[in-house]
């Protein structure tokens, strides 16, 4: 069992010579459960997705975790060291923090994982049903990820709903818009069409993506809006919106192009990309520049940023600028990930109940542990909390609602 562990991981890495490489194919051709499983780790994704899921924790306590789960006492093979020696789940008087490796440099503890499941998961898989492990998280309870959902409503009230299956042109006063599943396209309308404006609006466990009729793009979150008129005139361009969303400004110097997003909060641009968080239940508004220049105004105080800054707007009207941020972590949630990066426990619970459209209780106090790294969206809302469960915290999925306890 070691001996095969030892060739699937080879293989994995590309690093097996021409006589283990004939080793491992006597292997998968010895029986069509061997040819099965080692076709589902090479090409399905599942055991990938699962593999995600534990890797929301410190390393090597998610490997400890995973194996003595899935096979224990099978192989005693060490878990992946991390990067920065001594780094892992602080205690005592500090902070607890969870580092996480990014899915870019985690392959070698995916790998690791997989060579050894292939074999005891391998064996699992193909037992009777009533032998499989129970799993942490209930499956009958599971809830799946948010999708392309959104709806539009015209400037005289009517509604229409939008999602991935739909393929429509709808024609309105002044405009032409078409939708080609979850993206929403409105064509260059009339001059005096400026005064007519739209809006989508996504519910939770909803996104969804609009090519303004100037040829900006913006990407809509879960429970977010875009006000907008269906042809830009006059001499500026502007919108409005609640919630989060990613905006690629196409550039027009004689036109400047503000969003606003209080009465008091907008963020004006020439021609740039750049995201605005602005849910109600967040500590603040943020506004993170990753091309171009964008000026943020509040009340009046305004601030103009350089690519790789953030305007943080606090509930006072007072605006902070951080240097140098991760802008993968603004963004991530439009590029289909997770990104935590220093977040506790409510801020990672908050995005979870957006996108999957579910409340959240906490069962005793609130843990302290904060979370590091990414994990994509399109999991199961059981395969993340598989991952965060790695960490030592309780959950649970009792019907729309996750429970939290210590």
């Amino acid at each position: 069992m070691q001996r095969t562990a030892f060739l699937v991981l080879g293989f994995l890495r590309g690093e097996l010579s021409a006589q283990e490489q004939e080793e491992l194919d006597a292997w998968v051709a010895a029986s069509p459960e061997n040819r099965a499983f080692f076709d589902s780790l090479t090409v399905d994704d599942s055991l990938h997705r699962k593999l995600a899921a534990y890797a929301l924790a410190d390393e090597e306590q998610g490997w400890q975790r995973f194996a003595a789960k899935y096979f224990p006492g099978s192989l005693n093979v060490p878990g992946p060291r991390p990067d920065n020696a001594g780094s892992g789940v602080q205690e005592g008087g500090e902070t607890a923090e969870t580092p996480l490796r990014t899915i870019r440099s985690r392959n070698r503890w995916w790998m690791a994982a997989a060579a050894i499941a292939v074999l005891v998961l391998g064996t699992w898989m193909f037992l009777p049903r009533k032998q499989q492990p129970a799993v942490a998280v209930q499956q009958v309870n599971d809830v799946m990820p948010g999708s392309n959902k959104a709806i539009l409503t015209l400037a005289d009230g009517t509604t229409i709903s939008l999602d991935s299956s739909g393929n429509q042109v709808i024609a309105q006063q002044g405009a032409a818009v078409k939708q080609t599943g979850g993206l929403l396209e409105y064509e260059p309308g009339e001059k005096g069409a400026g005064n007519v404006y739209n809006t989508l609006r996504t519910p939770r466990g909803g996104q969804f993506r609009i090519a303004l009729p100037d040829g900006s793009a913006v990407w809509l979150n879960a429970e977010s809006s875009l006000r907008f008129p269906v042809a830009f005139s006059g001499p500026e361009r502007k919108v409005e919106m609640t919630g989060e969303a990613y905006f690629e400004v196409k550039q027009d110097a004689a036109h400047p192009f503000t969003v606003q997003v209080t009465p008091q909060t907008a963020v004006t641009v020439l021609g740039t990309h750049f995201n605005i968080n602005a849910y109600t239940n967040e500590p603040g508004i943020s506004a993170t520049l990753l091309e171009g220049a964008v000026q943020v105004t509040a009340g009046n105080d305004s601030r103009r940023l350089s690519p790789g800054q953030q305007a943080r707007v606090n509930s006072s009207g007072q605006i902070t600028v951080l240097q140098q941020v991760d802008t993968e972590e603004a963004i991530g949630w439009k590029n289909e990930i997770f990104y935590f990066r220093d977040a506790d426990i409510q801020s990672v619970m908050r995005q979870l109940e957006r996108w999957y459209d579910v409340e959240v209780e906490y069962r005793g106090a609130v843990p302290s542990r904060r979370f590091q790294g990414e994990i994509q969206r399109n999991l199961k809302l059981s395969d993340v909390l598989e991952g965060l469960r790695s960490t030592g915290i309780g959950f649970s999925i009792e019907g729309k609602k996750i429970v939290v306890v210590p």
